[in-house]
């Protein structure tokens, strides 16, 4: 596991505040974000931004939605999702990249630290947001390939681990690596469903629902 250096941990600060004030006046970002059940507040709970001033290095981000991995010791690294409207695969395009691309981390690590007795691993930062913002501690994890063995100590205090993969193949593969990894137990989701669009279509209650 990589340990950043101060200066890295003082550029990703830098990066994170400045998209996150750029993402307040641009209707665009917020327009695509509200399609996804985010308001503004929410943005900001999590510090959402876009990359309308790059800093340098950043420069082929730029237009991204920018999601920061926030921890107790500030920002970790951040993912950048594409906001045109087309088919990504169709065009060659990675819907995401990483400012970190060596490292692989949890996202949404606050959530460890609720008093809860259980949490929810999600398939990407979207799906966790969802679970989170309907008070349901939730991390979350790019993919299958993204997980790393060390995660799982993390959730060794949690009584009950569930399992968010997408309502796909590739979601249906996460739940299994899950369930050998931490024990977890699957949410079943619609074919196509995954946990932010049943929070866009149902809000709270839907995920709720989900856990039994």
């Amino acid at each position: 596991m990589q340990t950043l250096s101060a200066e890295q941990r003082r550029f990703f600060e830098q990066a994170a505040t400045t998209y996150q004030t750029d993402l307040s006046g641009d209707t665009a970002a917020l327009a695509y974000l509200k399609t996804r059940g985010l308001s503004p507040a929410d943005a900001a709970t999590f510090r959402l931004g876009v990359v309308r001033r790059p800093l340098v290095g950043h420069e082929q981000y730029s237009g991204r939605l920018a999601i920061p991995y926030l921890t107790p010791s500030g920002v970790v690294n951040i993912r950048f999702r594409c906001l045109q409207p087309h088919d990504c695969k169709a065009m060659d395009c990675p819907k995401y990249l990483s400012a970190n691309a060596s490292e692989t981390n949890l996202y949404n690590v606050l959530d460890l630290k609720k008093d809860s007795s259980s949490i929810v691993v999600c398939e990407g930062e979207m799906d966790t947001m969802s679970f989170s913002l309907a008070g349901i501690p939730a991390v979350g994890v790019p993919g299958i390939e993204a997980w790393q063995k060390h995660f799982a100590r993390c959730l060794e205090d949690f009584e009950v681990v569930y399992s968010a993969g997408d309502g796909d193949k590739a979601g249906a593969k996460l739940n299994g690596l899950l369930a050998r990894e931490v024990k977890a137990r699957p949410l079943r989701f619609p074919l196509g469903e995954d946990g932010n669009s049943i929070y866009v279509k149902e809000g709270t209650d839907g995920l709720r629902r989900l856990l039994g």
